[in-house]
């Protein structure tokens, strides 16, 4: 029986505290639309994707409320707006990057490897202020658009080290499988919680699609290659994307690599393509950006590294991400759409 739709994406955020789902669903979806984003940037022949105009079918991987339950993330276009770095104080911080229980490590291996992702993110975050990064900047480039509040252009050097610091303990709870216990006394398995969520996810795009693709961002990128390499019953996918990942990283690598293999890999028995997108200057990726190098081609499939120059800031940022030209082009290529 014919598929419903020719292609489905399913989308996986990123670290830290989020909107609400239908708020983060109209976010991504936004700046991944918009036509002619930062021409002085992309350029000015950079046209939108609009899925549902092209027939394509699409469905969000949520997970930020195993962390923080209904605490959404609600007003963060007005605090960056209006915000300097001297007025940020630590009040403010579990408001943009989440309250999280901190981890207590049972081994020596997982408190080092908590110890030394956290050391290696906050060096990429040294290295942007070194270099200029994070000065103030003027009024006009402050985040204007609705759509740029998830995570803004310009963030203060102490939330900055926040959500650095929450990617190191989201990351320990999912790689070591820990359970977490929410303030509202929910627990989860962490790691069993977030695959079983993408793999219900995958299972109904490819139920209705003829081809599957998966975006993700930040440490969603962690889960999809995980189900991919590492569930069994996970779905076929054509084409992963990740962007801004930290899959580079030596740390993540050795908790990710699958019993049967020496060294990480591309998931061939269950993906297609996979198209790394980076900006060099992302503090989440930076200090490996590149995968081609890293994951062991097999079948001849292999990654694609794609550099994409970002702006602001705060190079993170997901609809910086889905601005992207060439990220554009390579999504529309692998979802059969012409953006001529």
């Amino acid at each position: 029986m014919a598929k419903k739709f020719k292609a489905a994406v399913v989308f996986v955020h990123g670290l830290a505290k989020k909107p609400p789902p239908e708020t983060l669903q109209e976010i991504w979806l936004w700046g991944l639309g918009r036509s002619g984003p930062k021409p002085e940037v992309f350029g000015v022949k950079n046209p939108g994707i609009s899925l549902e105009d092209q027939g394509i079918w699409f469905s969000f991987t949520y997970w930020a409320d195993v962390f923080y339950g209904n605490d959404y993330e609600t007003d963060f276009q007005d605090q960056y707006e209006r915000a300097i770095e001297s007025a940020v104080v630590a009040a403010n911080l579990a408001a943009v990057a989440g309250d999280l229980e901190t981890p207590k490590p049972s081994t020596p291996r997982e408190a080092r490897f908590l110890a030394e992702l956290e050391l290696k993110l906050k060096a990429q975050v040294a290295n942007d202020a070194d270099s200029g990064a994070d000065a103030a900047p003027a009024a006009a480039s402050l985040a204007t658009e609705p759509g740029q509040f998830e995570i803004a252009s310009w963030l203060p050097s102490p939330v900055k080290e926040a959500i650095i610091r929450k990617a190191a303990m989201e990351a320990y709870y999912y790689l070591f499988d820990k359970e977490y216990q929410r303030a509202d006394g929910a627990r989860y398995r962490v790691r069993q919680e977030l695959r079983d969520r993408l793999v219900k996810d995958l299972r109904a795009a490819q139920d209705i699609a003829e081809k599957v693709v998966i975006v993700s961002h930040s440490m969603g990128t962690m889960i999809a290659y995980d189900v991919l390499r590492n569930v069994a019953d996970c779905p076929q996918v054509d084409t992963l994307f990740t962007l801004g990942s930290p899959l580079g990283v030596t740390e993540v690598q050795d908790e990710l690599r699958a019993i049967d293999a020496k060294d990480v890999d591309f998931p061939a028995a269950k993906l297609l393509h996979w198209v790394n997108v980076f900006d060099p200057m992302d503090p989440i990726c930076g200090a490996d950006p590149c995968f081609a190098n890293d994951y062991t081609p097999v079948d001849g499939r292999k990654v694609e590294d794609l550099e994409e120059s970002n702006w602001g800031n705060w190079r993170h940022t997901i609809t910086h991400y889905l601005a992207g030209v060439r990220f554009r082009g390579a999504l529309a290529q692998h979802l059969g759409i012409d953006l001529s």
